[in-house]
């Protein structure tokens, strides 16, 4: 990993064997790059400045997020009521994706994740939210959930899962915006 920097913006740049460009914000206002081997310094230069002000606007909204330390019994409390609530909305679909397709996860978890808004392993057909989604609306839990059971068929984000995700969530799109506000 190597660090760069274009203009005020700083980042790490990681170069990998992979076909597209991965860029990350984390909640430290960290940026990281991952392009593919391949990809020549200033292609990636350029990606980067054109990505400037989404990055900034990222960073600034991570900076204006309030975030509270929960522990004990808050913390416990609070995951009590998201596994309950994204119990409820995961059924009808989880249903669905039995019915419709014959898979379906034989574990939800929920925890509290700093990258992602869940994950599948197809190994295990586990299926975990992030804890954070407490905090979303319904229709933001819902485009996860359904995005994660499409990888119960499509482990990568190929041509066929976005094909399965627009069929059953034709709106995942402005599911997915409002989820990244």
């Amino acid at each position: 990993m190597v660090v760069r920097k274009i203009q005020d913006v700083s980042f790490y740049l990681t170069r990998c064997a992979r076909r597209s460009v991965g860029l990350t914000v984390r909640p430290d206002g960290n940026v990281y790059v991952r392009v593919p081997l391949w990809l020549p310094e200033r292609t990636v230069r350029e990606l980067i400045q054109k990505k400037i002000p989404w990055i900034k606007e990222r960073q600034k909204a991570l900076e204006q997020q309030v975030i509270f330390p929960v522990a004990g019994p808050v913390l416990k409390e609070i995951r009590s009521k998201a596994i309950h609530r994204f119990g409820l909305l995961a059924a009808p679909w989880e249903a669905k994706f039995r019915e419709q397709y014959g898979v379906y996860p034989l574990k939800w978890t929920v925890r509290d994740m700093t990258s992602r808004w869940g994950s599948c392993s197809m190994k295990t057909r586990r299926i975990t939210l992030n804890l954070k989604l407490f905090h979303k609306p319904d229709e933001c839990v819902e485009y996860v959930i359904v995005h994660e059971l499409c990888h119960l068929i499509h482990p990568d984000h190929g041509k066929g899962f976005y094909a399965l995700l627009e069929k059953e969530l034709p709106d995942w799109k402005a599911r997915r915006k409002k989820l990244k506000m």
